[in-house]
């Protein structure tokens, strides 16, 4: 079927209109199902606080109290239902239904009768909405079930070896050395705890009763006892920070356990709360990046594609943002698609194969490696008058999509040219479960910057240079030193400080707010001073605050400045923005190294003339030394805001 000029599409099953009608019927609450539903556990949470009264407490024979932990159950509960609603498990029409039997027996959890039967109503709602969704689901993947077969050779089956290889990679160490390592620290702090409480409870044993004086009160509610020492001696005093359910009155007397130097209230109990919260806080990202380093596992070692699968006839049709839109066979070019797909990993049918092997044979397509001219279609010039695009918006290709939506195993997509920068062939790994694409309301304002890129860069390409011409030169286009340099300590400074003297009592406003909001502004800042842009023979590469990314001219689609910001548009429909207000000032003073007017047009001219693009490779020391530097920023402000809370 292959030849080494002319691959072919293989014969599936195809997807027609009325075979999409019976789909859409059967996929019942589908639009209604998305990762906005995270956002109902917790609407269930501030209806709860701004209702439920507050709680009395358990309160032992000596009148201390402390909270019970049905509340902190209940916010635990909460929480966890949030972040599963937000993952999309495949169980997720279980989550409300356990949550609500934690919220309904957790003690003290629901008082309120408007709170409790409200979250009774809310979940019982969401519960049969997400039911509902997932039923309909697997009826739409029975039909497709039905309709795909039988299997159908995938392309590099069907081409014959060699085969393609996975995504080359190292694998996530770092990602599984800290996960491993906030896990072991979530795990220590509650043995840490019950060490302490075992302690606590050992010096009860050992300690002398007496009985103290109670004094009075300051305004955060800590208590001064006087007390006199069993041996004898001057009267000391004791502060006692304690929930009472009868506060005592000076002059009342209070028993005391003194053991030494050490004194506490009779019947007063070791806290465990604090290390259970600090352990979950630990969890969540430790879980969060051990199951990122499981996918990125699972994507290097996964199935590659062997044999023959089912799979679906469809055309394609690409939208603005890089998407690809599924439609029918018989279905016109504009008609409503059926759901979009996002490709992961790409490869490409080339034609003389690697250097080292030159049969013709499926690649790997990656960045770091430039493609034969032959495995790409010729792009027309661009017209300054008309602005061009990601892709055209009206084109349709016909493709086929194995394996199909709502199935456990990954899709695969084979198909021709679409969109620009796209070999002629292309098989791409997409999303495994593709949603219906929504309406885009792109505001106004980013839809003007688009069509003014897009127009400016057109004229700039059009007024280039003649074929024969000298190459443009390569160029290196990055803010001064000291300012990638210091943007992210100073920012983390002042951030520092406003914390130490606006920060408050109490976890929210003593460690999750700055911890939060400083992390944020840090890393904004630091992104804001980071830039660095090379121009030359091997693409365009671009630093920021904390990485380093790298583009074939071939994915760039336009570049231009307007209104103070240097707009790189890759062909995939993405941006990448930087403001030039400052390199603008200083070009009007230190020359056209600083001219981003200049970079954007040797950009935009070297994206589609490949014979103006620079010959010269610039060294390759993007993002040293500030990459380092705010990497190690963001983790010492983490640390000390958590040591400023705990000391």
């Amino acid at each position: 079927m292959y030849s080494p000029d002319a691959p072919s599409l293989p014969s599936a099953a195809p997807f027609t209109a009325s075979s999409a009608d019976r789909w859409r019927a059967a996929r019942t609450a589908w639009r209604l199902d998305s990762r906005w539903l995270a956002l109902v556990p917790v609407g269930v949470l501030i209806l709860a606080a701004s209702l439920e009264p507050d709680t009395p407490g358990v309160c032992n024979e000596q009148g201390l109290c402390h909270e019970g932990w049905g509340e902190t159950l209940a916010i635990w509960t909460v929480l966890a239902e949030t972040v599963l609603l937000l993952l999309k498990p495949r169980v997720r029409a279980l989550v409300p239904p356990v949550a609500l039997a934690l919220l309904w027996y957790a003690p003290n959890g629901l008082v309120h009768p408007l709170a409790r039967w409200s979250t009774v109503l809310v979940h019982v709602l969401l519960t049969a909405l997400l039911a509902a969704a997932e039923l309909g689901r697997r009826r739409a993947r029975q039909q497709l079930d039905e309709i795909m077969n039988p299997p159908v050779d995938f392309p590099w089956t069907a081409a014959g070896p060699p085969w393609p290889l996975n995504p080359p990679g190292p694998p996530p160490v770092g990602r599984r050395l800290l996960g491993g390592l906030l896990l072991a620290g979530a795990v220590a702090l509650p043995l840490y705890g019950l060490w302490e409480q075992h302690q606590w409870d050992a010096v009860g044993e050992r300690s002398v009763r007496v009985t103290g004086t109670a004094g009075e009160s300051d305004a955060e509610g800590v208590l001064t006892v006087r007390y006199q020492p069993p041996g004898g001696g001057d009267t000391r005093t004791a502060k006692l920070d304690l929930w009472w359910a009868d506060r005592p009155q000076p002059g009342q007397g209070v028993p005391l356990l003194l053991d030494g130097e050490h004194v506490r209230a009779e019947g007063e109990e070791y806290d465990l709360s604090e290390q259970l919260a600090f352990g979950g806080l630990l969890a969540l990202p430790a879980l969060v990046l051990l199951g990122s380093a499981l996918v990125h596992d699972t994507r290097r070692h996964r199935p590659a594609f062997e044999g023959a699968a089912p799979a679906l006839a469809v055309r394609l049709r690409a939208d603005s943002r890089g998407g690809l839109l599924v439609l029918p066979v018989d279905a016109p070019p504009t008609a409503r698609p059926l759901w979009r797909l996002a490709e992961r990993d790409r490869f490409y049918w080339a034609h003389e194969g690697l250097p080292d092997d030159p049969e013709p044979r499926w690649v790997l397509e990656h960045p770091d490696i430039e493609g034969d001219e032959t495995d790409y279609p010729e792009e027309p010039e661009p017209s300054p008058a008309a602005a061009p695009t990601a892709s055209d918006t009206d084109r349709t290709v016909p493709a086929v999509l194995y394996r199909g939506p709502d199935g456990i195993d990954p899709q695969l997509l084979l198909r021709p040219a679409l969109v620009q920068g796209d070999p002629l062939w292309v098989a791409s790994v997409v999303a495994p479960v593709a949603r219906a694409p929504r309406v885009e309301r792109a505001v106004r304002k980013r839809r003007e910057r688009e069509e003014s890129v897009a127009r400016i860069s057109a004229r700039t390409v059009a007024a280039a240079p003649a074929p024969g011409a000298e190459p443009l030169p390569a160029l290196r286009w990055e803010l001064p030193l000291p300012v990638r340099v210091l943007g992210g300590p100073l920012a983390a400074a002042a951030v520092a400080a406003l914390s130490v003297l606006l920060g408050g009592d109490g976890l929210w406003e003593g460690l999750l707010r700055p911890l939060w909001l400083g992390t944020m502004v840090v890393a904004a800042c630091a992104r804001a001073c980071s830039w660095q842009l090379v121009a030359d023979r091997d693409g365009l590469r671009v630093a920021t605050s904390l990485r380093v990314r790298r583009y074939q001219w071939r994915q760039v689609g336009a570049a231009a400045v307007h209104k103070g910001s240097l707009t790189v548009r890759l062909r995939t429909g993405d941006d990448l923005t930087v403001n030039t207000r400052l390199m603008a000032a200083l070009a009007g003073h230190f020359g056209e190294r600083f001219d981003a007017v200049r970079l954007a047009r040797t950009v935009a001219v070297a994206a589609h003339r490949p014979d103006l693009r620079p010959a010269e490779a610039l060294p390759d020391r993007l993002g040293r030394p500030q990459n380092l530097v705010n990497k190690l920023v963001l983790g010492a402000y983490a640390v000390f805001t958590v040591a400023h809370y705990l000391l």
